[in-house]
Order: structure tokens, then C-alpha cells, then sequence
């Protein structure tokens, strides 16, 4: 999900029949607002969903090949699993996201170009840009 923040500079009012319109003041407050901050626990929410949602590539788990749909359906079950033990969104890439808890296999993600990344370069640059915003 992105936020979006919408600045007002001038609001315009017309009426029928008023030769011109009247620039209404600025709102500093409004305006000037800062960003909202994620918490570590929405940023691992957003990290699963930005997982379901890659378009066109593989999530490779153990040597097998599985749609974004289902790995996000495997990150979420492990982050409800471990959750008590995973403080932020790093830890939970660090420690459930980047490779297998049973062989210790990275997790590769291939993209519709052929190009392979593991899912800790993946998810770590994807957070950053989260981050960012």
C-alpha cells in the first residue's frame, strides 16, 4: 500500500455568477504534516503482501519452484509461527525470509527477465524503499 500525501496550495471558490474566483489561504498545518511512521510489525505486513504481489516471478524454496502467492502464504505462516521471537522487519528477513529453517538454503526469487536474486537482497532493497517513503 502507498500513502499519498495531498498538498493544498490554493483552493479556488466560485459561485454562479461571481466574475472571479477567491484563492482561499494556505494551511500550514496541513501541509507541513509529517510522513506516519510504519511499525516494525506493518513493515513485515507490507514485506508479505510486496512478496504476493511480484508479478511474473518464482519464489524457489529447497530446490522447488512456487508462485509469489504461495510464498507469501509461507513467509505468513512462518511469521505467526515466530513472531514472538522476531523484534523488526530486518530480523524477520535476517531470520524467516531469507532461507530454509530446515536445510538452510537461501530463498531465490526468479524474475520474468531469467534474473535470479536471493529473497534477502530482494526483500532488504524493498524494505529500504518502504523505508524511504
Amino acid at each position: 500500500m502507498r500513502l499519498y500525501h495531498l498538498v493544498l496550495t490554493a483552493l479556488l471558490a466560485a459561485t454562479p455568477g461571481m466574475q472571479e474566483a477567491t484563492a482561499l489561504p494556505r494551511i500550514p498545518h496541513l501541509t507541513d504534516a509529517p510522513r506516519p511512521h510504519l511499525t516494525e510489525i506493518q513493515k513485515v505486513e507490507k514485506l508479505i503482501a510486496f512478496v504476493s504481489s511480484m508479478e511474473g516471478a518464482t519464489f524457489i524454496r529447497n530446490g522447488s519452484k512456487h508462485s509469489c502467492a504461495e510464498a507469501a502464504q509461507h513467509l505468513q505462516a512462518k511469521w505467526q509461527k515466530h513472531k514472538a521471537d522476531v523484534k523488526t522487519a530486518e530480523e524477520f528477513i535476517e531470520k524467516l525470509a531469507s532461507k530454509s529453517g530446515m536445510s538452510g538454503e537461501d530463498y531465490l526469487i526468479q524474475f520474468s527477465d531469467g534474473h535470479t536474486e536471493t529473497a534477502a537482497v530482494v526483500l532488504t532493497r524493498a524494505l529500504r524503499e518502504m523505508e524511504q517513503q
